[in-house]
Order: structure tokens, then sequence, then C-alpha cells
């Protein structure tokens, strides 16, 4: 026997990383059941080509370009005389990551200028989800953009509240509006949010920076050639953590010298008659920032490609979103959004790592003594550990995408024809009601879910899933994991989203209705193609969880609230995995059901299941086929 080296002796065949829209058996469960097959059969060709684009080499390497090089501020904020300037220096990679999105249709456009109804959402959040492993985390500055946009459109389109606008206000809103939605990479907008502040961090309530209305007859250009005025309030403070520092608007939280707490819409940026070139000459067209200055760039685990920033504000102008006194209502409709947003990124990332776990498991060979040796493919112990992950992450993506349903829903609604689809599908009485709780439980249960499940996907490939492979990024689980980390941090911890569900189940009347839709929900999903009394374990669950939350006030459901809000996310997921599971009868999506009835809600469990027969089970979950069919071309 030869001695090894660094250029002789074995060296481990890469896997192949495959196009997601194929080979990931959950996205296709997903593809088929929120999506109708009349769209299934029009949208089907274009994503399953994003699905292959995502996985290029120049895009892999913009994702290496934007680990190495971070944004910064050039000369540390100041020029070379010491004069105050700010300039934010961005990586190419991650220029180049935007620019492809924005060029592949804007995934922001996809929501509110296509012709798919109360579909857009499923189709939008479908492609999303093969492009967040390779986004560079440029998908956070989109969740902020759709949100604005979103926000914007309820105002120019309630009559309630458009009638409210001066013709100035409209003309703002219209302005930002067609920005944040165009398909037009060299007009399009990014949008910021800033709203956490040092106090309370995410208790907004304690906001310290105030908003003054004082109109301006000779008000400075945000953008000349636009013709759109900065604003008529001046807004002073420091924001704490400032997302998507660089990006063209921002909306942001304030009060008014009466202390009530408003949301606002301000430009990054103002025309500067008096702004320079980068050569010191006069630029007539130069701009600075809007009354916005960057005391530092945070340095953060992960998400280093984004420039999160401590901004001081001195005099921005801005524009008030709806009445005074109303600014946690008005960033409802933002939040909503931006946390279904966050649960895009968690999936995503975790379908990407799992993308990899089980082209890892086809290529490597373990030793199983006495010189024999067998594929992890063959190993019972390793397709039980990929199964389970495999089994959750269903749960997590049927979660996910049941949440972007209904948010849609409520957008467009409507009644639906497909007899699957109903049993999906709320009265539109039940839309607003179900996402009050939907959008909070889903993104606190999914982030965390995700993450650990990340982990998981870089111990399936041992001490290479540990590393930071530049050398191969589309092998970088490590990244992923590292990025995941901020998800159930941003937009609210598990507690604060725990305490937010439990205060909207015990809001008076709305708490109500949201108990009643959740009720009418899981039993109309269990009445699919069966009897709910095969599942009155889960149903017993959810009464029980229900009497609960009825009878003790909200001060005592606060300290249990996490575990409260986890048993009704495990009752809606195995209501969702019924639902797929009687979708077409197939064997792999009862058997995550049974396995999971059984983990959860003690159902009876099965005996006498030999260790060959499990393997071809947990076989068919991880790869979505049948082992003795593809063994030969492992």
């Amino acid at each position: 026997m030869e001695s090894s080296g660094a250029d002789k002796g074995f060296f481990q065949r890469p896997p192949s990383l495959l196009n997601q829209f194929y080979e990931d058996a959950t996205y296709q469960r997903c593809f088929k059941l929120f999506l109708p097959a009349e769209l299934r059969e029009q949208v089907k060709p274009e994503v399953a080509k994003l699905g292959q684009e995502v996985l290029a080499d120049r895009i892999f390497a913009w994702i290496t370009d934007v680990e190495r090089n971070k944004p910064y501020l050039k000369g540390s904020g100041r020029n070379a005389f010491g004069q105050w300037q700010g300039k934010l220096i961005m990586t190419e990679g991650c220029a180049s990551c935007r620019n492809l999105a924005l060029r592949k249709g804007n995934f922001v456009a996809d929501a509110y200028d296509t012709p798919y109804g109360p579909f857009a959402r499923n189709r939008q959040f479908l492609r999303l989800f093969l492009w967040e492993g390779s986004s560079a985390n440029v998908t956070c500055p989109t969740a902020m953009q759709d949100g604005a946009a979103r926000m914007l459109q309820v105002h120019l389109t309630t009559p309630s509240l458009a009638s409210k606008l001066s013709e100035t206000e409209k003309r703002v809103f219209e302005n930002a509006f067609r920005h944040l939605t165009t398909r037009d990479p060299k007009f399009s907008w990014t949008s910021g949010q800033w709203m956490t502040e040092r106090p309370g961090g995410s208790d907004v309530s304690l906001t310290e920076t105030i908003a003054v209305y004082q109109p301006n007859e000779t008000e400075a250009m945000a953008f000349k050639e636009e013709g759109i005025p900065l604003g008529p309030w001046s807004i002073n403070g420091f924001k704490w953590f400032s997302a998507a520092t660089d990006s063209d608007m921002t909306i942001l939280l304030a009060r008014t010298p009466a202390g009530k707490l408003s949301t606002f819409l301000a430009p990054l940026r103002k025309h500067d008659p008096a702004a320079l070139s980068e050569s010191g000459n006069p630029d007539p067209n130069g701009q600075c920032l809007n009354g916005v200055r960057i005391q530092r760039l945070k340095n953060k685990l992960g998400t280093q490609s984004l420039p999160t920033g401590e901004l001081v504000l001195e005099d921005m102008r801005g524009w008030i979103i709806g009445e005074e006194n109303r600014g946690i209502q008005e960033i409802s409709v933002l939040l909503h959004l931006t946390r279904i947003h966050s649960t895009s990124q968690a999936v995503g990332y975790l379908g990407r790592g799992l993308a990899v776990a089980r082209a890892f498991a086809r290529v490597r060979e373990v030793g199983t003594g006495r010189g024999a040796r067998m594929r992890l493919t063959d190993s019972s112990l390793h397709m039980k550990t990929l199964a389970r992950m495999t089994a959750e992450y269903r749960r997590i993506m049927l979660l996910h995408m049941f949440t972007v349903y209904v948010h849609g829903l409520s957008e467009h609604p409507t009644e639906m024809g497909a007899e699957t689809l109903k049993a999906l599908t709320p009265p539109p009485k039940d839309l607003l009601p179900l996402l009050r709780v939907l959008s909070t439980l889903t993104k606190a249960y999914v982030c965390n879910s995700a993450l650990r499940l990340l982990y998981s996907c870089m111990e399936s490939i041992g001490g290479v899933g540990y590393l930071l492979n530049e050398e191969q990024e589309y092998l970088n689980i490590a990244r992923l994991y590292r990025d995941a980390a901020v998800l159930p941090i941003w937009e609210g911890t598990t507690d604060l989203l725990s305490t937010d569900f439990i205060r909207a189940l015990k809001r008076p009347e709305t708490g109500v209705q949201s108990m009643d839709a959740l009720d009418r929900f899981i039993k109309q999903a269990f009445s699919l193609n069966g009897n709910a009394s095969h599942h009155q374990e889960v149903v017993k669950r959810w009464e029980g969880e229900r009497n609960l939350i009825t009878k003790e006030s909200q001060s005592d459901l606060v300290g249990k609230g996490r575990d409260i809000m986890w048993s009704v996310t495990e009752v809606l997921m195995a209501a969702l995995l019924h639902v797929d599971a009687n979708n077409d009868g197939d064997v792999a999506e009862r058997e995550i059901l049974q396995r999971y009835l059984e983990d959860r809600f003690s159902a009876k469990e099965r005996v006498g299941v030999s260790t060959k027969e499990e393997l071809e089970k947990d076989f068919t979950i991880v790869y979505g086929e049948e082992r003795s069919k593809t063994s030969s071309n492992l």
C-alpha cells in the first residue's frame, strides 16, 4: 500500500448540486399543492430555468467576492480634509447579485404586476426560494422593498386612505411605489426599515426619534429630475440598527412633539447643487445624504454583505404615512410581509443545505468493517437522520407556503375551484384574523427550526461542512448557517413574537375572530378525504390549547407563550401534512404524516418493520424516489 501525499492517495469525488426545482421533493410538493394545474404548466419553464441559473459559477464567484470584500465607509466617513462625507462602498459581487435579481424580473414586481391574482404571492415565493441560497443576502433588502411597496399600495388604493392624501403626497407615494415595483434595473429602488433604537430594541414603544412638521416653501428636491420634494417633516434622532443602509429610501418610526408614535417615508439622498465629483469638480447632478450620518457599521456574525449601521438623523426630511399615533398599525402591514420574507430566507437556506447533504450522501463511501465499504445512501443510520431532517423541512415549508397563500388571498379574495385548494382556503372573513397570528408563529417556528437543521446539514457532510468552502462555494453550508443565525432575531425575537401571539389572541373581539378562524381551518383541513377522527389526538391538542387561551388572563399566558405558540404551530403543521398526504396518495407523504403523528401526538406506533423496509422508506422521503429504481445510478 502506497503512502498518501498532497497530490496522491484518495480524493473524495465532489458532489454535484442539481437543479432544486426538479431534485427537491419538498419543493415539488409545494409547487403542486399551492398552484392550480393550469398555472403550474404556464410558469414551470421559467421557474425551472431559474433553478438552474442560480447555480451558475459566476454567481458563486460573486458570493465569494461579497464574503471577502465587506461594505465599508470610505476614509472612515471623511474626505481628505476631514469633512464628513459618509460615502458607503459596496462590493461588486453584491451589486452583481442585486442586478441579476432585477434582470430576472424583480422578485418584488412579481406580486404587483402579474395576472396571477391570489396566486401571485405563491409564484413569487416559489421563485424566491430557489434564489435564496445564491442571493448573497440581497433578498433582505428585497423584503423591505416589498413591505414598503405594499404599505404604499394600501394607502393609494384604499378609498378611505387615498382620500386623505394631498396631491403632492399622492404624487410622492406613487413615484416611490413605481420605483419599488419596476422591472427596470436603472429605475429600481430598495428600501430600508429603521425601527430599532437603544432603549427598546424590538420594543418600538420606547422610540426617541422626533419628527416635527416644518414645511419649507423652497423645499429642496430629493430627485430633481423627477420634481419630488424631500418632505415637510424634520426628523432627528439615532437609529441603533439600520437595515439596508445603502437603500434609496426608508420607512422609519418617530414621535411627533405630542409623543405620538408615527410612521414616515424618507428619501436617503437629496439633490445637492454644491456637490463635487470624485475628481473635485462641480457635479450639477450630484447628491448627498438626506440628513443622515453613518456613525459606524455593525460588525456582525453573519450577513456581512449587508451594511447595517448606526445612524444619526439630523433634519432628515420625510413624509408621514397615515395619521399621527398610528405608527404600530401602519408598520404591521410591512411586518407581515417582512416576516414572511424571513421565513422564505430560512427555508431557502435550509433547502440548499439539504440539497448539498443529499448530493454528498450519493457519492460518499464509509467503512463497514473488514475492508467493506458502502455509500451513505445505503447506511440505515445516515438515511434515518436525513429522513428526519427532510420530514421537518417538509413541515416548515408547508407552513411557510400556507402563510404566503393566506397573505395572497387577503390581497385578492376569491373562491377556489380545486378540491385540495379548497381544503387550504379559508373563507374571506377569516383571512385577516388568520394573518394576525400566522405571520407571527410561522416566522418564529420556521426560523428557529431552520437554523437548527442547517447545523445538522453541516454535520451530515462531516468536517467539510464546517469549512467556509470558498474553493467550491456551492458547498458552503457554514455560510448559510451563519447568515441564518440572524433570522430568529430579525423582525422580533422568539419571545417577543410569542408575546405578540398571545396578545393577538386575547385582544377584545379580534382575538376571538383569530381563534375561530384557526378552529375552522384545522377542522376543514382534516375533513379532506376522510374522517377527522383519525386525527383525534391532534384536534384534542388544539381544543386543549384553545380552552387554556380562552380561560386564562393575558398576563398569566405570556409566561407560557412560547410553549403555547409551539403547540398550536404543531397542530397547524399536522393539518397541512394531512392535506399534502391526501392530495395524491403518495406513499412518502403518508409516511411523513404517520411518523409525525407518532412522534408528536402519541399516535399508535407500528411494529414489525424491518431495517431494510425502513431504509427503503427513508430513501423515498429524502430523495422522492424509490431506492430500488435509482441505486444503480448512485
